[in-house]
C-alpha cells in the first residue's frame, strides 16, 4: 500500500525501515552519507525538511512531513487493513 510522503510523492509502506527526526547529529551524518552515496532522496519540493525516511533498500528520504503525521498515517492503513481482514 502506497503512503503519501508529501507534495504528490508517495512511497510503499513495505519499504519503510524507520522515520527520523533531521535534528540530531546522527541523522544529520546519516544524511550527509546519503548524499556523498548518491543514495539521498529529496521529497521536500523545497521546503524545510521534517522527518528523515530510511527504507530498507538503505536509501533515505527527505520529507517536509512531520514524524507524527507518518505515524498517524500509517496507523490509518493498519486500522483499514485489519478492518477489511476481519469485517469485510
Amino acid at each position: 500500500m502506497m503512503i503519501n510522503i508529501g507534495y504528490e510523492n508517495f512511497l510503499e509502506r513495505e519499504l519503510i525501515s524507520v522515520i527520523l527526526k533531521p535534528e540530531s547529529a546522527h541523522v544529520k551524518k546519516l544524511r550527509q552519507d546519503a548524499t556523498e552515496k548518491a543514495i539521498l532522496i529529496n521529497a521536500t519540493s523545497g521546503h524545510k525538511t521534517r522527518s528523515v525516511i530510511v527504507l530498507t533498500t538503505g536509501q533515505v528520504i527527505l520529507s517536509s512531513l512531520q514524524t507524527t503525521t507518518f505515524r498517524d498515517r500509517a496507523n490509518e492503513f493498519l486500522n483499514r487493513d485489519h478492518y477489511r481482514e476481519n469485517y469485510a
